[in-house]
């Protein structure tokens, strides 16, 4: 199995792998950034084969492989994708400020996996699971001339989310950028790129 480029994604791409051509999985990243805090939320759905390979992975691998996904079994599969996440974090920061991960801590993780999930595993029924991951940061970051590089999958779309007073000099790892904004908030949205990692640098 390949390297993989982003902790929470070990249980996405090893259904890639196994999953027939006719399956689709998709994946998303939303990352609000505050002066001191950061919240990194991942989305992804599985259709058609693809859901019929997840909802076997859990009941075959994680329940009694009765052929349906009964509700401890889908909380087992939270908490293992929780506590692989954190010790894959511990080992291997995804976010750096200025090249360095020293001063920034993770909070809490949080999964919400979708009772679409649960019955028959043939089902081809759309799942949509979310995930978030809470950061404390020691000093302020939205300060002037600061580098942020994040580890990502490669291709999915990220939106960041800052406020309408930080000013983006440049991006990397990125395609497709678009800048937009909201209410005290602008919001930069494209892909990431073929490598798992992009950044941005504020004036």
């Amino acid at each position: 199995m390949r390297k993989l480029v982003v902790a929470i994604h070990f249980l996405l791409i090893l259904f890639i792998l196994i999953m027939p051509a006719s399956g689709q999985t998709t994946w998303s990243n939303h990352i609000i950034l505050k002066n001191d805090i950061m919240e990194w939320k991942y989305n992804e759905s599985y259709t058609n084969s693809s859901a019929v390979s997840y909802r076997d992975y859990i009941d075959s691998q994680l329940g009694d492989d009765s052929g349906l996904v009964n509700a401890w079994e889908v909380l087992k599969m939270d908490v293992k994708v929780r506590n692989y996440l954190r010790g894959e974090l511990e080992e291997e920061m995804d976010v750096q400020i200025n090249g360095s991960s020293e001063n920034i801590q993770v909070m809490d993780i949080k999964a919400q996996l979708d009772f679409e999930t649960l019955g028959d595993i043939n089902k081809t029924d759309r799942i949509e699971n979310s995930y978030s991951v809470h950061y404390i940061f020691d000093t302020a970051v939205l300060n002037s001339s600061t580098n942020f590089t994040f580890r990502g999958q490669n291709h999915s779309e990220v939106v960041i989310e800052l406020d309408d007073t930080v000013e983006i000099n440049s991006t990397a790892g990125m395609e497709n950028i678009t800048v937009s904004e909201g209410e005290n908030t602008t919001f930069v949205r494209g892909n990431i790129g073929n490598t798992s990692h992009f950044s941005f640098y504020i004036e």
